[in-house]
């Protein structure tokens, strides 16, 4: 029998996808520049599902983007090492993390990222922007 669910997270494989994800309008994402040669990035896979599946896509977006199948997508971010993580709002680069990292301390970015996309609504209500 096979696991029908579908994945918490997305692969990015074209540019339009990339661009709308940086866009004014993307919301918060972390995205994992990694590899199929990479072995710290096959070790992280599980963990980076895992951390995936704990959140609300409307909330956070996971994405992953293969460097080595679509390297274009990565250059202009100037991507040097993998594992990458990016942790992005409305198209800025708030953190990045390069090297595997523990699925706590991934959780612990995420959930600082929903925060930090939350209150920046909330400010932008209360001071009507």
């Amino acid at each position: 029998m096979t696991d029908a669910s579908p994945s918490p997270y997305k692969d990015l494989t074209e540019q339009h996808e990339v661009e709308a994800l940086m866009s004014p309008d993307g919301g918060p994402a972390v995205i994992d520049f990694w590899s199929e040669s990479c072995g710290p990035c096959l070790a992280m896979a599980d963990d980076f599902t895992a951390v995936a599946g704990q959140f609300d896509p409307a909330e956070v977006q996971f994405v992953k983007i293969n460097t080595g199948r679509h390297g274009n997508l990565a250059a202009p971010f100037q991507v040097m090492a993998v594992p990458t993580i990016l942790f992005v709002l409305n198209g800025e680069i708030l953190d990045s993390m390069v090297g595997r990292p523990t699925a706590r301390k991934l959780g612990e970015r995420a959930e600082w990222l929903v925060a930090k996309s939350q209150r920046k609504g909330l400010f932008r209500r209360l001071l009507g922007r």
